[in-house]
Order: C-alpha cells, then structure tokens, then sequence
C-alpha cells in the first residue's frame, strides 16, 4: 500500500486538503456542538459508515463463500457488536476509553500501511493518536462537553481531567515523533513526516466534531476503500472498483443508519428529558464504538491473510 500509485496520490491529496482545512479553521467562525453535528451529519453517516459497509464482502472472501463459514463468521461480528453495545450499557465510562484506545489502533493499523512497507508500531500510535489527541488540545471544553455526554457525566469533571492529560499526552507525542524523525527518517518517505505535522494542526485548529469528520471520510475512509481495492476485493481500475464496493457497501450502510436512527427515536421516548442533540450525538458515536471492535478486526484478519498468501 505505501508503494502503490493510489496510496501515493491520496497522500498527496491529503497534504493539500489539511493545510486547507488548518487555514479554513484560522477564520472559521465559533461553531456550536449543534451547528458542527449538522454539517457533519452526513459524510460520517454516509460516507463514513459506507467503509466499514464492505465488511460483509470482506468475510464471504475471508470464508472463500463457504455459506457455513460465512454465517459462522457473521455471527461472530454480530456478537462482538452486541458485547460492545452491553460495556456501554453498563461501563460506559470504560466502554469510552475502549472505543478511544481501539480507535487509535484501528486509524494507526490503516495509516502506517500507507506510510511504510515495514511494521512501525511508533508510527501506528503516532498517526491513530491524533483524531483523539487533536480536538482534545485544540478544543479542550467542546471535547470534554461531547464525551460527557456518551457517559453521562458533569462536562467539568471530564474537563478537568482533559486538561491535565491533554499537555501529558502531547508531550509523549512530540517525543514519540522526535524519535520517529531521527531513528527512521531514512526509510520514511518526506511526505510522512509532513503529513503527520499538518494533520495534527489540522486536528487542533478544527473544531472537535468537524476535526473527527475531516479525519474520519477524507483520510481513514479513503485509504479503506483504496486498500480493499488494492487488496483484491474487486477487479478493473480503481475508480470502477471503487464504484463497485460502493454498490457492495449501500445494503449495510443504509441498514446500519436505519438502525441508529430507530435507537436514536427509541431512547428520546425512554428519555423525554434528555435533549435530541444530546441523544443524536450518543447514537452516532457509540454506534460507530459497537461496530469499530468486529471492524477493525476484519480488516486486520484480511489484510494478514492477504499478506500471507502474497
């Protein structure tokens, strides 16, 4: 992936597209939670959801289509999704730093394969960290506020904590970079390096939800979609493949939005007191916790396998 000509594109692509949205974000003006839940409703819907909707042809090709494999292994994906949904209902507050640390490693595990041939775990942790590390330096109390809300507590005591994590963790960032830049900036391309650099300053100047929605459809989702093409999921150029995994992704993308929006229904009749935008952004997000566990382990599983038999 790191060598192919449309990992290199997007890459390119991506330098562009984040320095545009760090000057964007200089003369943006404030935006409420309400307002950033608006604009980003339907790309992280849509689009950002559509990249995990190639997930069931993932497990017919890890299942080589034996029908009992295929229904064993969907079982297991609904089940891991349904453990998930049972730690928020009961652990919410570990069910959060769960979904945080799985996504770093998820986000990482996509980005690093683009980066370098070779594993790098301190580049994995580097490049997943910053979806999360970002808005919780550059908007301390709207994160803190959002987070909140998915476990249900007071937005200062979350605060409090994040201001006092925040500077920590970016401290272990810059470190971390440090060594990067130093120890392998000989088998890196340059490009890495840069993009790290505006990613973060994208990420920090964004505001929080905007910067998830940025990160999540214009870096993560792509680099999905361009690594399944380029893994064998499909056949042709990568726009036709691209247009065909979008076909294979629409029946479980719908269906997982149909989904979210009759738990999003249901829990504002359980809860009348509870506000809509409160309860909008607690579906959209734990949503995405419940399915990033089976998920990430898909793509992992198939990634190997593919890797295996090359």
């Amino acid at each position: 992936l790191a060598r192919s000509e449309g990992g290199r594109r997007h890459q390119w692509s991506v330098l562009v597209v984040a320095l545009a949205a760090a000057l964007g974000a200089v003369v943006l003006p404030p935006l409420s939670i309400e307002q950033q839940f608006w604009i980003v409703l339907v790309p992280i819907g849509v689009f950002g959801l559509s990249h995990g909707g190639a997930d069931p042809l993932i497990l017919r090709r890890l299942a080589a289509d034996r029908r009992g494999t295929v229904a064993l292994m969907t079982t297991l994906y609904v089940l891991a999704s349904l453990a998930f949904v049972a730690l928020i209902w009961f652990l919410p507050t570990l069910a959060l730093l769960v979904f945080l640390l799985l996504s770093i490693w998820h986000f990482g595990y996509t980005d690093a394969s683009f980066f370098s041939a070779q594993s790098n775990a301190l580049l994995l942790w580097l490049s997943g960290s910053l979806p999360i590390l970002g808005p919780v330096l550059g908007h301390p109390a709207q994160t803190s506020e959002l987070f909140a809300w998915l476990i249900v507590r007071d937005p200062e005591q979350v605060r409090s904590i994040l201001e006092l994590a925040g500077p920590v963790l970016a401290g272990v960032w810059l470190l971390g970079f440090g060594r990067l830049a130093y120890r392998y900036h000989h088998k890196l391309s340059s490009r890495v390096l840069a993009e790290l650099i505006l990613v973060a300053v994208a990420l920090i100047l964004l505001p929080p939800l905007l910067a998830f929605a940025f990160y999540f459809c214009v870096i993560h989702s792509i680099r999905h979609f361009l690594s399944v093409a380029q893994q064998g999921l499909g056949v042709g150029e990568v726009a036709a493949t691209l247009a065909f995994l979008g076909r294979k992704a629409a029946p479980a993308t719908l269906g997982a939005i149909a989904i979210a929006f009759g738990a999003w229904v249901m829990i504002v009749l359980l809860e009348p007191s509870t506000t809509l935008l409160v309860e909008a952004v607690r579906v959209m997000f734990w949503a995405l916790a419940a399915l990033t566990l089976p998920h990430g382990l898909v793509v992992k599983a198939w990634w190997e396998s593919r890797l295996s038999a090359s």
